[in-house]
């Protein structure tokens, strides 16, 4: 995400989609914390609404997002557990935005911060 520092921090944030599994994702940020949180970032998948057939059959995941640290290779990184993805599933709590923003931490460099997400699809709640 380039002009991090930048952004207009108040409001939700969405990634391009991508697609996993035969289901279109992105990653949504609300970088000042969201309805649940202060002084954090907050971190969330979604499943891409827009594709309603795919969402008939809700996948069974397990996720990881992380802030890449740019500088050190040391990433922050968050696991969840079985997740039946029917709507958004993360962290409101991802990261404490004194520790994203600290230089020495890597994880925005310049203007940008990078965020991974990882996603294995383990079943469909549909398989029964």
């Amino acid at each position: 995400m380039n002009n991090f520092l930048e952004l207009d921090l108040k409001h939700f944030i969405q990634s391009p989609t991508f697609e996993v599994g035969g289901q279109k994702w992105y990653i949504g940020m609300y970088p000042r914390g969201d309805k649940y949180s202060t002084d954090c970032l907050s971190l969330y998948l979604y499943p891409d609404v827009s594709d309603e057939l795919q969402l008939e059959s809700k996948k069974v995941a397990v996720m990881t997002l992380s802030i890449l640290d740019q500088k050190n290779g040391k990433h922050f990184t968050r696991t969840s557990g079985l997740w039946v993805c029917g709507q958004g599933w993360g962290w409101p709590n991802f990261l404490g935005l004194k520790k994203l923003k600290d230089p020495s931490g890597g994880y925005v460099v310049g203007s940008s911060c990078v965020v991974k997400a990882d996603l294995t699809i383990v079943g469909s709640s549909n398989d029964g």
